[in-house]
């Protein structure tokens, strides 16, 4: 008896798609990488121009800040009032505004020291405009440029005198009122923007410099 051999024939199964499914996932996954690194370096460029307009209101919101100081600093008398005390909020010449009789602000004063848009819905009143522009710059200095000129707002406080001098009552001092030479405290208030409006920074100091608010005459300062 003769066997004769028997050839099996296998035959390969169907594809399952294991290899496309894998392909997929792994170009999902290229993806959302791919996604997540740009969202990262959008964030990181949205938080280095905010950081850079931050820096830039605080640069613009000094420098109005010390040329404010500068200002009271070179004040001389040469035949009238350098630095009058203002009326009311319209006025058109640089003046210092003062206290209420009672010690409060007037409310034009106080909203801006106070008011967190640069344009309000009720315009600010009372500030002058900084002396030197701070915006329109060219060459070198382009990038320091600011998005609105800065402001400014000077107060008049009353007068330096030694603890325990004044009427220790929480209005304004007047009794040194006339005493030529005599030295005031000025608050100087500066409002400033970043590179745009969406930042505001407000700064303040209080300086002490001669008084040539009173009328009558006083020399030029000849020391701090």
């Amino acid at each position: 008896m003769t066997s004769i051999p028997v050839r099996v024939i296998r035959v390969p199964r169907d594809q399952c798609g294991a290899v496309l499914f894998v392909a997929l996932i792994f170009l999902i996954l290229l993806t959302l990488l791919a996604l997540t690194a740009t969202s990262t370096s959008i964030l990181q460029e949205k938080m280095t121009g905010g950081m850079r307009n931050r820096q830039l209101s605080l640069i613009g919101a000094e420098n109005v800040l010390r040329g404010g100081e500068a200002s009271l600093w070179l004040l001389s008398f040469v035949g009238s009032q350098p630095l009058p005390p203002c009326v009311n909020d319209s006025a058109t010449v640089k003046c210092v505004y003062r206290p209420t009789p009672s010690g409060m602000l007037e409310g034009y004063v106080q909203r801006f020291r106070s008011e967190k848009e640069w344009e309000p819905a009720t315009p600010l009143s009372g500030w002058f405009p900084y002396t030197y522009a701070m915006t329109g710059l060219a060459g070198s200095a382009e990038t320091a440029e600011l998005g609105e000129e800065p402001r400014l707002m000077i107060e008049d406080l009353g007068p330096a005198v030694p603890p325990g001098i004044g009427q220790q009552l929480g209005t304004r001092d007047r009794e040194t009122g006339s005493l030529v030479g005599k030295s005031e405290w000025y608050r100087v208030t500066a409002r400033s923007t970043g590179g745009s409006d969406a930042v505001v920074r407000v700064t303040e100091s209080v300086f002490s410099a001669i008084d040539l608010t009173n009328t009558g005459f006083n020399a030029p300062p000849s020391g701090p």
